[in-house]
């Protein structure tokens, strides 16, 4: 039943773990970073690039100038990372760039980017909205794929999807007046729901999140993670030093009693977050989380953060979640202390004739 809702959607949002054809990613540090910073972020990302390229191609988005420049030198030893000019000025493509689908309806099978209106995490003060959160407005020439549009506001790492048409989001992002003010809560909500269903989504489990969370609102790629075979990965917090939110708990409850589109109850499991007194940087703005991943065709690229005792047990739920898939370690702290991680980083491009 939900394959066939899924045909007549002609959109398909396919999981992350499909095959890809890509990783697209930038190599561009805002002027918000100072230069100590983000000379820190580069070698991050450095790492992050040459970790994917293992696995799948990457595609590397450069501003004109210095850094399409030093990218090109940077990588110029790695025969699948292939740098792009292109009119970005930041590095959470999660959020900047469009989510790559599937028409279905296309003889082709034709891949789609879709538009989910990024206004730069609410457009705040500190964070107005920038040229180059636009990428999306320009899919057909830099991603050589055409457009699709919606009505609402979103961003990448609010969203997780398990290809057969549920999706997994939160309130406090989603229906955050500062993304989409369209009157009541209760009426926003809706109308999201109707929209997504255009995009092959059926089943919609909404969480609470973190409203409270700095520029993100309480995005869900911070604790939550689809697998194969109904798998929900949940992170919890159990630290003497952090005192964990209610609401965490509350939504590792709340999907212990999802279902999916096609009915079927989600199998929950847990991954505990590192422990503060082993993170570089104890401020709150670190992004602190195991299930912030990539999932490369053939790799899993997995944040570690010095806790040896949890970095283990979350490289080991990990595996087994995707035991195909060969573990890479990777320690991110600039990443991880401007408030992101791998999946931030990353978008991957579905290969249209595997998916």
């Amino acid at each position: 039943m939900a394959q066939d809702r899924l045909r007549r959607a002609g959109i398909r949002i396919p999981a992350e773990w499909e095959p890809h054809e890509c990783c697209w990613m930038a190599w561009a540090v805002h002027r918000e970073w100072s230069a100590r910073d983000a000379a820190r972020i580069k070698r991050d990302l450095t790492k992050v690039v040459h970790a994917i390229a293992r696995f799948e191609p990457v595609r590397l988005l450069a501003p004109r100038g210095r850094e399409f420049r030093e990218a090109c030198k940077r990588f110029s030893g790695c025969s699948t990372v292939t740098v792009i000019e292109a009119p970005v000025d930041d590095f959470w493509m999660r959020d900047i760039m469009p989510t790559f689908a599937i028409r279905t309806d296309s003889p082709h099978r034709q891949v789609v980017a879709i538009d989910w209106n990024f206004n730069a995490w609410g457009g705040t003060p500190d964070r107005p909205v920038r040229r180059g959160d636009q990428l999306a407005k320009v899919a057909a020439s830099i991603f050589g794929v055409p457009r699709v549009s919606v009505s609402f506001v979103a961003e990448g790492g609010a969203l997780a999807f398990d290809g057969r048409g549920t999706l997994i989001t939160t309130r406090s992002c989603l229906l955050n007046p500062n993304r989409n003010p369209l009157r009541g809560r209760a009426d926003r909500q809706a109308a999201i729901g109707l929209e997504l269903k255009k995009l092959g989504i059926h089943q919609v489990i909404w969480l609470e999140g973190d409203i409270s969370e700095p520029i993100t609102s309480g995005h869900i790629d911070g604790y939550v993670l689809c697998a194969p075979a109904n798998k929900v990965l949940v992170e919890s917090i159990d630290d003497p030093d952090d005192e964990p939110s209610f609401w965490r708990e509350h939504d590792a409850r709340l999907l212990g009693r999802g279902k999916n589109a096609n009915g079927h109850s989600f199998r929950v499991k847990r991954v505990t977050a590192p422990r503060r007194r082993y993170l570089s940087a104890a401020s709150n703005g670190f992004a602190a989380t195991y299930l912030n991943v990539y999932i490369a065709n053939g790799g899993l690229i997995v944040p570690q953060f010095g806790d040896a005792e949890r970095d283990e047990f979350a490289c080991s739920a990990l595996a087994e979640s995707f035991p195909s898939r060969e573990i890479v370690r990777l320690r991110i702290d600039a990443i991880a202390r401007g408030g992101g991680g791998i999946h931030c980083l990353t978008q991957q491009m579905p290969n249209s004739q595997e998916s």
